[in-house]
C-alpha cells in the first residue's frame, strides 16, 4: 500500500510539474490560451492580465507539483491539488461536452490533447489527488513549517523567474510549429488540410461508396456524397504565417500589437534595419495592419513571442529568431556570413542545454533540501 501512495505521488508530481514547467517557459502562449477560456467563461475584463494569470496558474501547479513529489507542507498541498483538480476536471468535463475551446493547453505548445483526451487525464489525476488527499495524514514533517514554507517560497519565485525572463525575451525552449529549423513550406504542405469526398450509389438494392476516380456507370443511382479529413489539420489556417517562396536570405520584423511599442522599442527597430541595410538586406515588417506587411495577430505572435521581434529565414527556413530587446546586440553581419546550419545547430544545442540545466537544478535544489532540513532536525 506505502508503494501505491508513493506511485501515486510520483505520478501526479511529475505530471504537474511538467505541465506547469511548459507553461512557465511560454507565458505568451499560455497567456492566448487563458484569453480563450476567459472569453468563453465571458470574463472579459481579465483579458488584458491573461498572461500575468497564466504566469500564476503555472507557478502554482509547478510548485503544488514539487511539494507533493518532496513531501513539502504536503498536508495543506494535498488541499490545494484536490482543490485544482476538482475544478479543472469540472471545467473540462464542459469543454468536452460543448467544446468551446479546441485545445486545453495543459501542456503548453509541446503536446496537444483533445477536450476528451484532457477531460480522461483529469479524471485520473482527481483520483491520484483524492488517494494523495486521505493519505496526508500519514506524512513525515521534513522540517519545521517555517523551513518548509521558505523552501516552498523558493521553488514558487525560481519558477517564475523563469517565466517573467521568457517573458522579457523570447522562450528559450521553443515548441511551437514555428521553431528555429523548421521550413515554411514543409510546414505549410504537413499541416494543410487534404479532404476526400466519396459517393453513395444504390443498385439492385445495393448500396457502395465511389470516389471522384471511380465513379460507377449509368446503371447505379446516385444516393448522397460525404466529405471527410483525411490527413493534414484545419488548424494551420488559423496561424498559418503566409510568405512568397524566399531566396536565400531574409529578415523580418513582426510586430502583433504596433499600440504596445513605444519609442524606445520603435528605434530598437529602427536600427535594427538600419544595420541590415548596411549589409545588403532589407527587412520586412509585417503587422495585423497600418503600414506593415498585412499578416494575422496570432500567426505573428506564434512566429515571435515578441512584440517588435525579429526572425531570420534562409530560403523559407528559420534560422534564428531575436526578442526586442535583443536586437541593439545582434550581430547581423556575423550571423548572415556564417552557415545557416551550423547557426541552426548552435541554437538547438542552447535549447537543449537549457532545459537539462533548469531540470539539473530543480533536482539538485530538492536533494539540497532534504540535506539541509534533515541536519536542521538532527541539531535540534
Amino acid at each position: 500500500m506505502r508503494f501505491l501512495r508513493g506511485l501515486c505521488r510520483v505520478i501526479f508530481a511529475l505530471t504537474f510539474i511538467v505541465s506547469g514547467a511548459l507553461k512557465l517557459l511560454d507565458p505568451v502562449g499560455t497567456g492566448l490560451i487563458v484569453k480563450e477560456y476567459l472569453d468563453f467563461m465571458h470574463l472579459d475584463f481579465l483579458q488584458s492580465s491573461a498572461v500575468l494569470l497564466g504566469m500564476g496558474l503555472a507557478t502554482v501547479e509547478f510548485t503544488t507539483g514539487i511539494c507533493v513529489l518532496s513531501g513539502l507542507r504536503i498536508r495543506i498541498i494535498a488541499w490545494v491539488a484536490l482543490l485544482m483538480m476538482a475544478f479543472f476536471t469540472a471545467l473540462t468535463f464542459y469543454l468536452m461536452l460543448y467544446n468551446p475551446i479546441s485545445d486545453c493547453g495543459c501542456f503548453g505548445e509541446a503536446i496537444h490533447l483533445t477536450n476528451t483526451q484532457t477531460f480522461i487525464k483529469n479524471v485520473i489525476l482527481l483520483v491520484l489527488a483524492f488517494l494523495i488527499f486521505l493519505g496526508r495524514k500519514r506524512a513525515t514533517r521534513l522540517a519545521p513549517a517555517w523551513m518548509e514554507w521558505l523552501f516552498v517560497g523558493i521553488f514558487a519565485l525560481l519558477a517564475l523567474a523563469v517565466s517573467v525572463r521568457a517573458l522579457a525575451t523570447i522562450p528559450q525552449v521553443d515548441f511551437t510549429a514555428y521553431r528555429v529549423g523548421n521550413s515554411l513550406d514543409e510546414l505549410a504542405q504537413e499541416n494543410q488540410a487534404r479532404f476526400e469526398t466519396t459517393f453513395l450509389y444504390t443498385k439492385d438494392g445495393h448500396t457502395e461508396e465511389f470516389t471522384l476516380d471511380n465513379l460507377p456507370d449509368d446503371s447505379w443511382t446516385y444516393l448522397d456524397s460525404k466529405t471527410v479529413q483525411v490527413g493534414g489539420s484545419t488548424k494551420m489556417a488559423q496561424v498559418d504565417f503566409t510568405l512568397e517562396r524566399m531566396e536565400g536570405p531574409v529578415l523580418a520584423v513582426t510586430v502583433y500589437s504596433p499600440e504596445s511599442l513605444d519609442k524606445e522599442h520603435l528605434d530598437r527597430i529602427d536600427r535594427f534595419r538600419n544595420a541590415a541595410l548596411m549589409q545588403g538586406h532589407e527587412v520586412i515588417m509585417y503587422g495585423p495592419s497600418g503600414d506593415y506587411e498585412p499578416a494575422d495577430r496570432k500567426s505573428l505572435m506564434t512566429l515571435n513571442r515578441s512584440n517588435g521581434g525579429a526572425v531570420y529565414f534562409y530560403d523559407g527556413t528559420i534560422v534564428s529568431k531575436w526578442a526586442n530587446i535583443e536586437l541593439d546586440d545582434v550581430n547581423l553581419a556575423g550571423v548572415l556570413e556564417e552557415d545557416p546550419d551550423v547557426v541552426i545547430l548552435r541554437h538547438r544545442i542552447r535549447e537543449q542545454l537549457y532545459a537539462s540545466i533548469l531540470i539539473a537544478g530543480a533536482l539538485v535544489l530538492m536533494a539540497l533540501m532534504r540535506i539541509l532540513c534533515k541536519s536542521f532536525i538532527k541539531l535540534r
